[in-house]
């Protein structure tokens, strides 16, 4: 599977969790997962992706015991991530 394809997978599964569609467990582990295929990018790339999976993980949790959470800016911050990822390392 080509790093692009893993990229929008990743995209729509973002955009299902930011829905509700998905849960963010689900959403984690799908997360994980596509850190781990991707091929060729250097070990920043997916240590920066741990650090936006930590987010994302961590802020849900935080709304989920009712203190302020940021969950939507780490969405947001991961989305742009992802693009800025297909702009490197897909075309």
């Amino acid at each position: 599977m080509s790093n692009l394809t893993i990229l929008e997978r990743l995209e729509v599964s973002l955009a299902s969790y930011a829905s509700g569609g998905m849960t963010r467990a689900t959403f984690v582990h799908f997360l994980s997962d596509s850190i781990n295929a991707l091929e060729g990018v250097p070990f920043t790339v997916t240590h920066e992706l741990r650090r936006h999976e930590y987010a994302i993980e961590t802020e849900g949790y935080f709304d989920d015991e009712g203190f302020e959470s940021h969950k939507e800016e780490a969405k947001d911050r991961l989305l742009s991530w992802i693009h800025d990822l297909k702009l490197a390392y897909c075309t």
